[in-house]
């Protein structure tokens, strides 16, 4: 019987260096959505939440390398983990109802991670091309389902990964990218 050694939690400095990541990514959606925004008065960070998204997504990449022999996780399965549990953990809390993000702060800033992930593979493989984000229309359904679907894991990884191949950018892309970049 397989007996796996107990997790070890990130180290502060780790732990610290995604926190400070996942922060500045927030700081460029709350940008590029035109949202000025105070921290303190018009939104909150629930970092106690941020910290244990961070903590649950590391135990799911080594999850992964244990059960499923996966060396690397790549990035669609990555942003798909992490946009599920600020889905589900709801790190930030937007209470100045004015703001554009008010009503699902969590679900955008996760649906503009994962396009920002496809865009990347997009830019790389078709370098030049113009990106074309989804209609508003299919943006405010895909929210929707962020919002009130009960959507697993796996089922955000499955709809990372397809969303992806729509773009012509599947896993077999970001394979091929990743490998040759080392």
């Amino acid at each position: 019987m397989f007996n796996p050694p107990p997790y070890e939690d990130l180290t502060f400095d780790e732990r610290q260096e995604k926190y400070s990541k996942l922060m500045l990514e927030w700081d460029t959606f709350l940008r590029n959505h035109n949202v000025i925004a105070e921290i303190d008065k018009d939104y909150y960070v629930h970092k106690k939440n941020i910290f244990e998204i961070i903590r649950r997504c590391d135990k799911r990449r080594v999850y992964m390398a244990m059960f499923h022999n996966l060396k690397s996780v790549c990035e669609y399965k990555t942003v798909a983990i992490e946009s599920f549990w600020i889905i589900t953990l709801k790190p930030f809390m937007v209470v100045n109802e004015n703001l554009g993000i008010y009503s699902c702060p969590n679900e955008m800033f996760s649906l503009y991670r994962i396009l920002s992930v496809i865009r990347s593979a997009y830019e790389k493989k078709y370098p030049g091309e113009h990106f074309s984000y989804p209609s508003d229309q299919r943006i405010q359904d895909i929210l929707y389902d962020f919002k009130y679907c009960s959507i697993s894991r796996e089922a955000m990884i499955a709809f990372v990964e397809t969303f992806a191949d729509v773009y012509g950018v599947g896993i077999s892309d970001i394979f091929d990218n990743n490998q040759s970049e080392k």
